[in-house]
């Protein structure tokens, strides 16, 4: 029995030595058996899928572009009276008509990938400038109208005066108090109530 064993287990021996030859001469051949290529083909397939499904593209950079562009706005005139007495109280009329300015703007205009992204002011000028609106308003005041009881003359002026009258009191106008109590309205001392006993008072 002991025997059997003994021959069992030189049988192993001798078959690990034959295996173990055959595979150094393979080795030693530089060839793979098919198998082991095959195993390492698919690993390296996977290997390339796998850096391929991974990899991102590379953004795009955005494209920055800028123009100018100009832009007008009106400028209100203003507006002022004067005063003119030459032109009867409560008369008005437009002597200088307004005239609106113009202010022109210039904008520097900012797109990135076509889309306008910033707006920015950097010049103005006024091209057209405002006129102001004047109003002229009446201030003349006609004076008032003597009542003359004894009818009017033209004097050497050429202007029409009250002939002399009798009041109570010197009424508006008058330059003179006659001897005979009567009022002058005349506007200069030759002739002066010459038909009413001279001057008494001059006013």
């Amino acid at each position: 029995m002991f025997q059997k064993l003994k021959a069992l287990s030189r049988l192993k021996k001798i078959g690990l030595g034959l295996a173990a030859v055959t595979l150094i001469g393979i080795a030693g051949s530089g060839n793979q058996p098919k198998a082991d290529l095959n195993v390492q083909n698919a690993s390296s397939k996977s290997v390339l899928g796998a850096q391929t499904v991974n990899e991102k593209p590379t953004p795009k950079a955005p494209v920055v572009t800028t123009k100018t562009t100009t832009e007008t706005q009106i400028i209100p005139f203003d507006s002022t009276t004067v005063t003119d007495s030459s032109l009867p109280k409560g008369q008005t009329k437009i002597t200088t008509t307004g005239v609106n300015g113009v202010l022109t703007l210039t904008y520097k205009l900012t797109y990135t990938d076509d889309k306008q992204t910033d707006k920015e002011l950097i010049g103005q000028v006024t091209t057209t400038q405002p006129v102001t609106q004047v109003t002229t308003v009446g201030a003349y005041v006609a004076p008032a109208q003597p009542v003359c009881p004894n009818g009017t003359y033209v004097n050497s002026y050429g202007n029409t005066v009250c002939s002399p009258y009798a009041s109570s009191s010197a009424p508006a106008g008058a330059t003179a108090k006659c001897r005979d109590g009567s009022y002058s309205f005349s506007q200069s001392h030759s002739g002066t109530c010459s038909h009413h006993g001279g001057v008494a008072e001059w006013l």
